[in-house]
């Protein structure tokens, strides 16, 4: 009676294992993706802010931190790449955000730190994490591009 009673039990068991394997290979499928539109949104994605112009911020002078009695400064020249087209103006407008930012961050750095790679990758990162901070909730600056960075 309990042998019985037992392979009942793993009769069950098993049927209960199947039907769920069964269930979740065949029943819960997601809905297909329709491959074609993907890439053709993505290749129009890519179009689009392919032809964004970067907005140049006019050169400007930062004086540096130097131990010495010899003064230092950075003499920068950049352009800003935003997201979208529509917020261009948004960065014309706010250019004075930009360069009080710039004096902020590059004031605080070694003139031998912003001579580097290393550092002027550290500086825009810098300089995009605050404007973008300062400037709303969603990010502005894709990138920044350095027409011109002379460390004297």
């Amino acid at each position: 009676m309990v042998q019985k009673i037992l392979i009942i039990l793993n009769l069950v068991i098993v049927l209960a294992g199947a039907g769920l394997v069964f269930y979740s290979h065949n029943l819960l499928k997601p809905e297909p993706i329709d491959q074609s539109a993907e890439a053709q949104a993505l290749k129009d994605q890519a179009v689009s802010s392919s032809q964004i112009q970067p907005v140049p911020i006019k050169k400007f002078v930062v004086n540096l931190h130097s131990r010495g009695t010899r003064l230092r400064y950075l003499d920068i020249e950049m352009n800003v790449l935003p997201f979208s087209e529509d917020q261009k103006e948004l960065i014309k407008s706010n250019e004075h955000v930009f360069k009080d930012v710039v004096i902020e961050i590059a004031s605080q750095l070694e003139p031998d730190d912003l001579d580097s790679v290393t550092g002027k990758i550290l500086l825009e990162n810098k300089i995009k994490k605050q404007v973008n901070a300062e400037l709303g909730d969603s990010p502005v600056i894709k990138q920044i591009y350095f027409s011109g960075f002379v460390v004297q």
